[in-house]
Formats: structure tokens, sequence, C-alpha cells
């Protein structure tokens, strides 16, 4: 064989070893490849969707509409409407004042009359059953033939029970603190104002602590309310100077009132008893005083009121009366 034969068998040997094995290594390179490709475009697996409860934990059972073993679903206590003349101790919490305009019939405004404020505040603790109470009378007498006075009156302080959580009753024990004033000008304006609320008699009383007991029910028909108070105050400590003061009083009250077309109508009377007490006439009527009162105010949790508190007993029915103003925030 020449030269030139045997060169091209060489040439296309390398040819057909070159192209054998050239596919072979780029097949192999791509079989190679294709499990990290895989691996690069495989998505992250997500989280898992449930997380094992620690051990011990149950879940509440789910219960359905009507079942009747599933809790009562909240509810909501309409605030309960106020009065102007007796306890205001009830389920709700209550903070406001109270303004009175006290009027003598035969004495002309421009020569004499007195302002009687009086803020108070209650409030209901989170377990529902327990509410603590305070208020504190202040009055203004304006009288040109004389100095005009200011007097406060007894700070009361307590609290009270409602066994059924609600107003169906409602137990009172409170303490009137000697804070009342003592001068004439303001002794005699704390007395001028005293029809406003007679059930707080015992706060106009100068250097005089008092012991405050009462038992109430707040009762509810559809649109009617009844209200009724029955109490006791005890005089623990008074002056010197007023050893034939009464000491024990009597309260027994009762309200109505009615919800119609977004105001609360209400007829109060307030009576009070002098159990004992020199000073006091003989005569079962003397130990005896009334006050009636008439009010309108807008129900809701902002409850504003007008009305007139005059007294019923012969020595000055007719003579004096009261208009009074108030405001209070309730249910909060």
């Amino acid at each position: 064989m020449s030269w030139r034969g045997i060169r091209g068998v060489v040439v296309g040997a390398c040819a057909v070893a070159w192209t054998a094995t050239t596919p072979t290594s780029a097949w192999a390179r791509k079989a190679k490849a294709a499990p990290q490709q895989e691996r690069l475009q495989e998505p992250e697996a997500p989280p898992p969707s449930f997380i094992a409860p620690p051990p011990g934990y149950e879940p509440p059972p789910q219960f359905q509409p009507g079942d009747a073993t599933a809790p009562p679903p909240p509810t909501y206590e309409e605030p309960l409407p106020g009065f102007m003349t007796l306890d205001r101790m009830d389920a709700s919490s209550r903070v406001g004042a109270q303004l009175g305009w006290d009027k003598i019939d035969d004495v002309r405004v421009a020569d004499a009359f007195a302002m009687r404020l009086e803020p108070f505040a209650q409030y209901i603790l989170p377990n529902r059953a327990i509410g603590l109470y305070g208020h504190v009378p202040l009055a203004h007498l304006f009288d040109l033939d004389a100095a005009d006075g200011t007097g406060i009156g007894n700070l009361e302080l307590g609290g009270f029970y409602l066994p059924t959580h609600r107003s169906e009753l409602i137990v009172r024990v409170g303490l009137a603190l000697p804070t009342a004033s003592d001068s004439v000008s303001g002794a005699l304006a704390n007395f001028d104002t005293r029809f406003e609320r007679l059930t707080d008699f015992v706060l106009i009383g100068p250097s005089t602590t008092s012991l405050r007991l009462s038992g109430s029910t707040v009762q509810q028909w559809d649109m009617f309310f009844l209200r009724a108070d029955v109490g006791l105050d005890a005089v623990l400590d008074k002056p010197g100077t007023a050893s034939g003061a009464t000491s024990v009083f009597g309260r027994a009250n009762v309200a109505g009132a009615v919800r119609a077309s977004g105001v609360d109508f209400t007829l109060e009377l307030v009576n009070l008893i002098a159990f004992n007490g020199t000073s006091v006439p003989s005569g079962f009527t003397n130990h005896l005083a009334h006050t009636a009162a008439l009010s309108v105010r807008s129900p809701g949790a902002d409850q504003f009121h007008f009305g007139l508190v005059f007294p019923l007993d012969n020595e000055f029915r007719g003579d004096a009366w009261v208009i009074a103003l108030g405001y209070q925030r309730t249910g909060f």
C-alpha cells in the first residue's frame, strides 16, 4: 500500500473515532446536568399547615346554633332610668351631677333664693356583684338682707351588693363623714336646700357622722320601671349642742318610670320619719316629712334630666319648690 493510501486510512479511522466519542461525551454531560437543573427548578416545600398542640391541650368544642350546651351569648343591659330624689345605686356605673334652684314662694327672687349642686359617682366592679359610690352636696344661699352663705354637706362613701348581679336587689352600706359646714350661713344654706333630696337629710348635719343602711329593688315590665328603697340612718356621733336632735331616721321611697319615644317620665315619692329626738314637736305627723318629684330624662348612656321637686307637708306645701337639672354618664 502506498503512503498516500496509508495516510487516508489513518485519517478516516480518526474521523470515525471522533464522531463516535463526541456525542457520547455530550450526552453524558447532559445526563449529568439534568438532575442538577431539576433540583434548581424544583419549588421549595411549603411549611406544614398543622402544628401539633402541646400535650394535654384540647381545643374547645364547636357549638352549633341552638345547641343547648352552648354558652349563652353576652347580653347588653340598657342603663336603667335614674331618679332625682331616690337612691341612685343600681347595676350600672354612673358619674354625674345635679343642680337645683330652690325657691320659697313668699320670698321674692330679688330678695333671696338658694342653689344646690351635688356631684356623684358609682362604679361596678368587674365581678358585677359589688359597687362603690360617693356623693357630697354643696349649697349656696343668695340673701340680699344678710351675708350670702356657702355650705358643704357631709361626704358619703360606701358600697353596695347585688346578689343577682342585676338591679333586682341592692343592699347598701354607707358612712356619712362629718364634713358639713358648721358656720351659721353655711348651715342655713344646707338647711334651706334640704327638700331637693330629702332622703339624704343626714348629710346636712354639721359635725355629724352617720351610718346608712338600705335595701332597694328595681323592677321592669317592658316600658315600665318601678324602684323602691327602704333605709335606716343612725347618727353615730354628733356635737354636744345637738343632744335633743334626732339620731335615728327611717326612709321609705317609691318611684315609677315610663320609657316611651326616646324619653323617660318619672314620678317619685320620698318619705322620711324621725324615730326619736326631743327637738321634734309631739305628734306622729310632726315626725314625718314627704316630697314628690316629676322629671323627664333622656335614656341611654348619656342621661340629661329636668324636673320639679316640692314638699307635701302642710307647713311647706305650695310654699317651697325646686327646679332640678342634671346629667350623668352611665354604663361605662
